[in-house]
């Protein structure tokens, strides 16, 4: 074996390894639960909010939130504007860089209820959340802006990790389309 190809066995192997995991490392759904642990959280969420989140080796992806207590919720998209994200960065001071963007589609599920309650007065919404993460902490910004395009910070929400849950048939094709319907509960046999 060549110099050059003995520094390069080691990495050759790594990619092998991935590779042969395949499915291991592809994105898996999980859905947890946050308590509302500030003010703000508790006045805007009532008892705090349930994720629907893809997470695989590089990345994760919310793909549904949902007031715990109540049957309301989101489907957010990730936020791929980059002058909007430079702007509502800019709006989260210290915390800055430290959450996902996704943007409130109004037209889906209850995104127009969910953008009224957390920035009363806006036609559009935003959320920044930071990274879920077992037992740890998560902050949840939320931004708003009106008809003329102005956005603003309108609540900054802290949760305490409460706990994770199986994700209901996980074999189905659409497990946020059921968990987002209004009757979600656990039944037998799902």
């Amino acid at each position: 074996m060549t110099r050059s190809l003995r520094h390069l066995a080691p990495v050759l192997a790594g990619v092998a390894v991935l590779v042969a995991a395949g499915p291991s490392t592809a994105a898996v759904k999980r859905m947890v639960t946050y308590d509302s642990a500030s003010p703000q959280a508790r006045q805007l969420t009532g008892a705090g909010l349930t994720f629907v989140f893809t997470k695989s080796l590089m990345r994760q992806r919310v793909l549904a939130v949902r007031a715990t207590a109540v049957a309301v919720g989101v489907i957010p998209e990730p936020l791929r504007d980059s002058d909007t994200i430079r702007a509502l960065d800019g709006l989260m001071g210290e915390d800055a860089g430290t959450g996902t963007l996704y943007v409130i589609d109004p037209d889906k599920a209850e995104g127009k209820v969910m953008i009224q309650a957390f920035c009363p007065g806006s036609t559009q919404g935003w959320l920044a959340i930071s990274p879920i993460a077992h037992n740890r902490d998560l902050r949840v910004h939320a931004f708003g802006a009106d008809a003329a395009g102005q956005s603003r910070l309108c609540a900054v929400m802290d949760f305490t990790w409460r706990g994770e849950w199986r994700m209901p048939n996980p074999n189905t094709s659409d497990v946020t389309a059921r968990v987002m319907a209004p009757d979600y509960i656990k039944k037998p046999g799902s």
